[in-house]
């Protein structure tokens, strides 16, 4: 089962998320679940670091990928375009939860 956890502060604003686990859904290779939340995941660190230019911090391995802001030195408008990109993100994950909550879970907290 993949794990979403996913970080807010106390303003509610998305400052980490990691996600652990395969879904088991499909045979590798052919898991459309794992396809589609890899897709997701990897495209926000993509476009928190290329294309809004913010210095994260991220780790990817088999399995996992944990993506963080850092915790000094953003601006408004980094923290705008930042929240921007976690929540698209967020909403495509309740989306694959809606079809697919056997191989998925999210866990939303705040740190």
């Amino acid at each position: 089962m993949v794990q979403i956890s996913i970080y807010r502060n106390k303003n509610g604003d998305i400052c980490k998320y990691k996600i652990t686990g395969h879904a088991n859904a499909a045979k590798h290779g052919e898991d459309v679940v794992c396809a589609a939340v890899s897709v997701l995941s990897q495209t926000i660190v993509l476009g928190l670091h290329d294309i809004a230019n913010i210095n994260i911090n991220y780790e990817v391995s088999d399995g996992k990928l944990i993506c963080s802001l850092p915790t000094k030195g953003l601006t408004r408008l980094d923290r705008r375009q930042a929240n921007l990109l976690f929540e698209t993100m967020y909403i495509g994950f309740k989306s694959l939860l809606e079809n697919y909550s056997e191989y998925i879970q999210i866990h939303d907290k705040e740190v």
